[in-house]
């Protein structure tokens, strides 16, 4: 069976958000993840065994890079592991899905028309000649939070900066390459002899990607992470801040209820 919409992602210490992440996703239209995974642990294999049972995810172990020179962020045109991943994903599967998004386990895609992707990558689908899109991305800052707060990912950060600062792409798979030689994890390659066009940001006004990029400062300061635009003391953090909380936006509260209810959890009281 061909799958219509799915998410290339690769991750690491990310147990606390990972079924949140599927289930968002899943509710809004998703239907299969292809999940690389860099953390090894039995925590996260057994959050993730249900939805390997049930044929949603598909889990690759990805530890084979660690200590070695791919296991670190890179310049230029050198692949790193999350590189890799991602050509794996496009050479692998390219052919079992229509499209394929590759974002990170801290980003959302979120529907600005309706609460489902499906209408609306259906509007894309229908000119044959879109290969890609590149959906704007928003970064959202700490809202305050200075522990982690009890409450959901979506539900607890509201602040983002004032408009979107950059992109990821959805691809469609019958114009993918094998990716092989790929080294941006925010773009997809497409094959050289088949003609199409990618559609740029501002072309994209129904669709967009929440970031939550630092998440509260304990978080973000004990994420084992080793992007050099991370920041590694308090002082760091404040200053990467600075411009994340300009904007209130509520706009993913519409969805807190029901997922809630698909995670088991009661509503926050505040």
């Amino acid at each position: 069976m061909k799958h219509r919409l799915t998410i290339a992602a690769i991750f690491k210490h990310e147990n606390p958000y990972l079924r949140e992440w599927i289930e968002y996703h899943r509710m809004v239209g998703f239907d299969h993840f292809y999940l690389y995974d860099n953390d090894g642990g039995e925590e996260a294999l057994q959050i993730l065994k249900p939805y390997i049972e049930k044929g949603l995810v598909i889990r690759h172990p990805w530890l084979q890079f660690d200590g070695t020179r791919r296991d670190w962020s890179t310049y230029f045109s050198f692949q790193d592991k999350n590189h890799r991943a991602f050509g794996q994903a496009a050479s692998t599967y390219r052919e079992s899905f229509d499209w394929v998004l590759k974002i990170d386990i801290d980003e959302f895609l979120v529907p600005l028309e309706g609460n489902d992707l499906r209408p609306i990558i259906g509007r894309y689908a229908a000119d044959s000649q879109i290969r890609g899109i590149r959906v704007p991305r928003i970064n959202f800052g700490h809202s305050g939070h200075i522990e982690k707060p009890k409450g959901l990912v979506i539900e607890s950060y509201t602040h983002r900066e004032s408009a979107a600062s950059d992109h990821k792409d959805l691809a469609r798979g019958e114009f993918l390459s094998s990716n092989n030689y790929s080294s941006t994890t925010h773009s997809w390659s497409y094959r050289l002899l088949k003609r199409g066009r990618t559609l740029g940001e501002l072309e994209v006004s129904d669709m967009r990607i929440h970031h939550y990029y630092t998440k509260s400062r304990d978080e973000c300061l004990q994420r084992q992470n080793n992007m050099r635009t991370r920041p590694a003391t308090e002082e760091e953090f404040l200053q990467q801040n600075r411009d994340l909380n300009a904007t209130s936006d509520p706009e993913m509260l519409r969805f807190v209820p029901e997922l809630r209810a698909r995670l088991g959890l009661e509503e926050l009281e505040y």
